[in-house]
């Protein structure tokens, strides 16, 4: 039987992406707007007006979010992606959001600034002081970061600018090969933010980094090898690179596109409806590319408890599998259906009256993606007993952003714990005739469930090359359940006491960003450790300040 104090178990999650902050659900919330009341809604227009620092009305900062026009001045001044491809819809971050202005960004490719704030949000959502709380109770060597993209730092601060110096007439600079590498995201978080010298490193997937990243940092700590980390990705796809390669593979909505699907079910306009351009396993034509930058902090149940952590789900496991021969690196395989059943197979056997789950699918509105995954899940489904499995996506609203795909769905998963609504495909009118619907029941339109019966919620993702990963995440009341069975009532009693307080800071966190103030962690060349008086080596241990004592 596992060790259940091992289970592991996400304190907190934070980021960015074209629907707004991850921490607080404030995200999540953006994707249900409609449903939320007037003092919901009220708190996710201030939070985003706060982002952008100017006054606007609900519509403006509604349509400057999720899946619309492209800025042509920001993101595409050489019109290579308006004009030349015809590309003209995107998942942006919000409109007027400029990070680069809220630390000193020293020219960071802006996948390293949406690390920093993407990471800076999670801890000051965890609602424990990094410094003073968590680090001193920590080996060293029990502290892990697992952090990265799928494709790299293409902008001009990193690859981009890089492989366009010489063209461009221009040298490269000291910084430009550095900043390309895939896991600076991972080094950047150690060096700048956490201060952290323990274990590191990027476990790149495709579509299904986040995934892979997370598998990492599970298996240390099953493995009671850590009991701290933080696992995310952080991608900024929209550029002409990016954009033409996903072109040439016929997977990305064009603005032709979009105009042809639109006259096939009869939307007759001269115009492409951007907003609507993803239509995940509706009659479709293409994926659209997002940014976004998630983080989780991920530890074991006891840890959780030792620290007072406000435990938002448990992830017992991700499942990853390869697609085996392949009719081309970019079609799907066989791997996907065999992570999906043994992620059913796992929550079968840990909830012996299943109630009901849902699979935020990876949903990327191509013609390919709507009938393959479908098809594995209604066999998986079918064959495992599952019936009713509920299905959505979100790519419709915050488009696919790579390497953080598999973030953007825990954030969902936890949100609707919170608020009992699945996001709808709502950009997709009807499924298309080729979608398998046997045992699924695809949320069309914005659902309502009790939380507390929805027991787990599989997180699927599918790459490039036959990276596949799928993760069943279990429910609040599951981890409550596991507490009672695990800990003594005197070990409850203290844990909730320390909550009470994690609770209060973490009101006063959302109360700061509501305000714009996001206080970001970037601690250049500050507190440096010196061999000569911070570091203490023995035969036996190794002393290092701040830092609980190392065994050796």
């Amino acid at each position: 039987m596992p060790n259940l104090k091992k289970l592991p178990v996400i304190c907190s999650i934070g980021g960015i992406n074209s629907a707004g902050i991850t921490s607080s659900n404030l995200a999540y919330q953006r994707l249900v707007y409609e449903t939320l009341s007037k003092s919901e809604k009220d708190n996710v227009l201030k939070n985003l007006n706060a982002l952008s620092g100017l006054e606007r009305t609900e519509d403006q900062i509604l349509n400057g979010t999720l899946v619309r026009q492209i800025n042509k001045v920001s993101y595409d001044p050489d019109g290579l992606m308006t004009e030349v491809m015809g590309v003209n819809a995107a998942a942006q971050l919000p409109d007027f959001f400029d990070l680069s202005k809220l630390y000193n960004s020293r020219q960071h490719p802006k996948g390293i600034q949406m690390t920093i704030f993407g990471v800076s949000d999670a801890i000051a959502n965890m609602g424990i002081d990094w410094e003073t709380k968590i680090k001193p109770l920590l080996d060293p060597n029990r502290i892990a970061v697992y952090a990265g993209p799928a494709i790299g730092q293409l902008d001009k601060e990193g690859m981009g600018g890089l492989m366009q110096s010489r063209l461009r007439d221009s040298r490269s600079s000291s910084k430009h090969l550095s900043m390309s590498l895939i896991e600076m995201s991972a080094d950047f978080i150690n060096a700048y933010i956490l201060g952290s010298v323990g274990k590191t490193g990027l476990v790149a997937g495709a579509c299904a980094t986040y995934q892979y990243n997370l598998h990492a940092a599970l298996s240390l700590i099953k493995n009671d090898e850590i009991d701290f980390a933080v696992v995310g990705s952080s991608e900024a796809p929209i550029n002409a690179e990016v954009t033409d390669g996903f072109m040439a593979t016929k997977a990305i909505a064009d603005d032709k596109k979009i105009i042809a699907m639109q006259e096939r079910l009869g939307e007759f306009s001269e115009s492409a409806n951007l907003n609507h351009a993803c239509r995940p396993f509706g009659d479709n034509c293409g994926m659209i590319l997002g940014e976004s930058a998630q983080f989780s902090i991920v530890t074991t149940l006891e840890f959780a408890l030792e620290i007072g952590a406000d435990i938002l789900c448990a992830v017992p496991e991700v499942h990853i599998n390869a697609d085996g021969i392949k009719k081309s690196i970019s079609s799907p395989g066989i791997g996907n259906y065999i992570t999906m059943a043994q992620s059913v197979a796992k929550a079968k056997k840990d909830f012996n009256n299943l109630q009901e789950s849902l699979v935020i699918a990876h949903g990327t509105g191509t013609l390919q993606n709507r009938s393959t995954e479908s098809d594995v899940f209604s066999k998986v489904a079918s064959s495992l007993n599952l019936n009713n499995l509920h299905v959505t996506g979100i790519k419709g609203y915050i488009g696919h952003s790579m390497g953080p795909a598999g973030g953007d769905e825990l954030l969902t998963a936890i949100g609707i714990w919170n608020k009992g609504i699945i996001p709808g495909l709502k950009t997709t009118p009807a499924l298309a005739d080729d979608v398998n619907t046997e045992s699924l029941n695809f949320c069309l339109d914005h659902t309502e469930i009790d939380p507390k019966n929805l027991d787990v919620v599989f997180l699927n993702a599918k790459g490039f090359g036959g990276n596949n990963a799928t993760c069943p995440v279990y429910s609040p009341s599951y981890v409550q359940n596991m507490i009672k069975e695990t800990f003594s009532d005197k070990e409850i009693t203290a844990y909730e006491k320390k909550k009470e307080n994690t609770i209060l800071n973490k009101e006063k966190y959302y109360n700061d960003t509501a305000q714009g103030n996001y206080d970001l962690i970037y601690r250049f060349n500050e507190s440096v450790l010196d061999p000569k008086t911070d570091l203490e080596i023995t035969d036996s241990s190794i002393k290092l300040k701040g830092y609980k004592k190392i065994d050796i």
